[in-house]
């Protein structure tokens, strides 16, 4: 069909690549995504908090983290934590191995950044919550955490539902960069079956609409997800 080649799709050592980079993929994004989360409720906590000493070091981390490259921060994990003295020497081979693997320093280079935005998203949530419905809470004799875990933070991360749906697609589609450390995802199995089929446009049309398909069922499920918890009158479904 129009000159290109999808017949690579029916062999079985291709099938169990992409299968197997997929997994990686789904699970490398999960483990951000769950991870950026909780690092979004606890910095917002001690940015509302005002907490000593533990909120400007939180603002410098977010600046630190979310006005640099994911790439750039995977590389530092990767290479530079080793020259530091990340290391240990391996029993067995007298070689010096790197403390974090490949795995683990994308994970951690996607949920700094990712995590840092996350932050702001939640506490843009908490500030949108009406001053009513925090005074109300006191007058009631909530003290300031209660009415933090049982009014500001529940409604801020259904309001926020939309924007951070957007930051774990960006988890997912930047996930692409674990390849560069040789993690087995997705696009690393993508490019060994270009270099063994040299049919490049056929396997990255394939790959491309992989993503499509993550990052569309991602995004349906969260607005699944907005509506049911959405409550009337605090924020607005995407």
């Amino acid at each position: 069909m129009f000159g290109f080649d999808f017949s690579w799709l029916g062999d079985p050592l291709y099938q169990s690549w992409f299968m197997k980079g997929l997994a990686t993929t789904l699970l490398l994004s999960v483990v951000a995504g769950i991870l950026s989360i909780l690092i979004g409720i606890v910095g917002a906590a001690i940015l509302h908090f005002r907490t000593p000493f533990l909120a400007p070091f939180t603002v410098i981390l977010i600046d630190l983290f979310r006005n640099t490259p994911p790439l750039v921060q995977l590389f530092f994990f990767y290479f530079m934590l080793s020259d530091v003295g990340f290391s240990f020497t391996d029993p067995l081979t007298g070689a010096s191995m790197p403390v974090f693997s490949g795995f683990t320093c994308v994970v951690l280079s996607l949920c700094t950044f990712n995590g840092a935005i996350a932050i702001e998203i939640i506490r843009s949530g908490i500030s949108s919550v009406p001053s009513q419905t925090v005074e109300g809470a006191r007058s009631l004799g909530y003290t300031r955490r209660q009415v933090f875990l049982t009014m500001e933070l529940p409604l801020a991360l259904r309001m926020t539902v939309p924007l951070m749906t957007n930051n774990i697609v960006s988890i997912i589609k930047t996930s692409a960069q674990a390849s560069l450390v040789a993690v087995t995802d997705i696009t690393y199995y993508a490019t060994q079956a270009m270099l063994e089929t040299f049919l490049n446009i056929e396997v990255m049309m394939v790959l491309w609409l992989i993503y499509v398909a993550i990052a569309t069922i991602v995004s349906l499920g969260a607005r699944a997800i907005s509506r049911a918890v959405r409550i009337p009158g605090y924020g607005l479904v995407s």
